[in-house]
């Protein structure tokens, strides 16, 4: 992760010569404690709420795609798949989701394109 402080420290260093690497452990500790590192443990729980929510024939069609301030983007195989699961599953998805502290309160769902 990338810091004016860290940027300056860089800069002061020397161009040519031996430089000092940085202990792992402290990159590693303060990714942990960034919010790209939170945004990611949420988006595990997105998953896990996902299977638990959806029917078991949708399994593998639905796939959640970006989730930015509260509003998660779902990505579904086919159009016929979109309206029954739009239609009878969304407050079983956004409970699930609820439940598992995942932050989503609203969904945005869209038909996968084919390629």
């Amino acid at each position: 992760m990338s810091t004016p402080e860290r940027d300056r420290a860089l800069a002061a260093r020397p161009r040519d010569g031996w430089r000092r690497a940085a202990p792992l452990g402290n990159v590693v500790e303060d990714f942990r404690h960034s919010p790209e590192f939170a945004a990611m443990r949420r988006f595990t729980r997105v998953n896990t709420a996902l299977k638990a929510a959806l029917p078991d024939g949708a399994h593998g069609k639905v796939k959640a795609i970006a989730m930015r301030a509260g509003t998660l983007t779902l990505e579904v195989a086919d159009g016929v798949l979109l309206a029954e699961l739009r239609t009878t599953c969304t407050r079983r998805i956004l409970d699930a989701l609820a439940a598992g502290g995942t932050g989503a309160t609203r969904l945005i769902w869209r038909v996968a394109r084919r390629t």
